[in-house]
């Protein structure tokens, strides 16, 4: 988005032969990834200038901080889809879909502004084969990619009927719209994909698409002297202003609670202002994934290696050093806690609040640790039954 010079950073895990995973992520087109098989996790570098997180959109799209045409946001639809279809056909199923883990990103150094422009982008697909790791029970987390790719085209279409309905005023427009609306929910992706396909052609013909808009009765152009055509500019610099006083490089997760406090606010003041006035951060309570919450407990470790050392080594009378065995664990639990940068990935997570986030980190956390403390003893013991043998002989 135009404004948005910031970068940030999503971790996914996946546990797939590395070769078929980088072969996915090569298809999929979204190069911006490190693909790391010792931890088994992936790294993106997202530049928010020039990528979009496709929920993040709906609500700019919702709060009416930014504005797609309604042609904009059917043919949204269809690129979805197709981005499905393009996987589908090589077999290849995503497994952990949602509209957090899909991702628009514009090409032609075009860029998304609160004016509706001709705009082109690709879709891109995130997480592949990473459980939702903020969900009750993420190890049966899987979903359906393809009813998951209808729902969100349903919910994209629904947050657009509602919107143009309810503030119609027009008996002559409002009558258009819910034809529209009917053609491409009722008569179309209720029915199925095929159908919606359909009743989008049907609706771009009789409606006249053309570059990327319907005709005016329905999808009018917002002109650039309009008042928020001449706002532009101010929401660009108020952007700018927000990330200039709150955006260290490296803390993007901090500073994206505070930016999308702020959004709200700047949709209010767009609307409603006769002159534009930049908005600040909300006063709110930013949570810290504090480094704290990363430290290795090492009490905690001690207690551990106890318990699980006389379930594994039961049937031995070795003799381990402990300090070494920690070291090691320590050692490993530093690499492996980069996986917890999952959890940086959302400032918010659907219907969840952030003392339940916290509880979900603490889970995986004590799950990588109770995990590494295992393999670590199950490690030492090959080792000593070795060294044993080859002392015997």
């Amino acid at each position: 988005m135009k404004g948005l010079n910031y970068q940030s950073k999503l971790t996914y895990t996946y546990s797939m032969p590395y070769e078929q995973m980088k072969k996915i992520l090569e298809m999929d087109g979204f190069n911006c990834f490190t693909l790391n098989d010792d931890l088994k996790i992936i790294e993106y570098s997202i530049d928010h200038s020039k990528a979009i997180q496709l929920s993040l959109l709906l609500y700019l799209l919702d709060i009416d901080l930014i504005r797609f045409t309604i042609a904009q946001q059917i043919q949204l639809c269809l690129n979805i889809y197709a981005k499905h279809l393009q996987f589908e056909q090589q077999n290849i199923q995503h497994k952990y879909l949602s509209s957090d883990r899909i991702w628009l990103k514009v090409i032609n150094n075009q860029q998304i502004t609160i004016l509706p422009r001709t705009l082109h982008y690709t879709v891109h697909f995130v997480g592949f084969d990473c459980p939702f790791y903020e969900k009750d029970d993420y190890q049966n987390s899987q979903t359906i990619d393809k009813q998951t790719i209808i729902n969100i085209i349903r919910d994209i279409l629904e947050q657009l009927k509602k919107k143009k309905l309810e503030k119609q005023k027009s008996n002559e427009k409002y009558k258009l719209l819910k034809d529209i609306f009917e053609q491409l929910l009722d008569k179309g992706i209720y029915q199925s994909h095929e159908q919606f396909q359909h009743q989008v052609e049907t609706v771009f013909i009789k409606y006249q698409c053309k570059n990327q808009r319907l005709i005016d009765k329905v999808d009018k152009e917002v002109s650039s002297y309009s008042k928020r055509g001449m706002r532009v500019k101010d929401v660009v610099e108020n952007l700018h202003l927000i990330i200039s006083n709150n955006y260290k490089k490296g803390q993007f997760y901090s500073f994206q609670q505070i930016l999308y406090s702020t959004f709200p606010k700047m949709a209010k003041e767009l609307k409603n202002a006769i002159f534009y006035f930049n908005q600040e951060p909300e006063n709110i309570i930013v949570n810290y994934f504090d480094q704290i919450l990363f430290i290795i407990d090492d009490k905690y470790i001690e207690e551990l290696i106890n318990k699980n050392k006389q379930i594994i080594m039961k049937d031995f009378k070795f003799e381990i050093d402990m300090q070494e065995i920690k070291d090691i664990i320590k050692t490993e639990l530093q690499n492996e806690f980069k996986i917890l940068n999952y959890f940086l990935n959302q400032v918010k997570y659907q219907n969840k609040k952030f003392d339940q986030i916290i509880g979900y980190f603490y889970r995986l956390k004590n799950d990588l640790t109770v995990r590494v403390v295992i393999q670590i003893l199950k490690d030492e013991l090959k080792l000593l039954t070795l060294k044993l043998i080859d002392d015997l002989i």
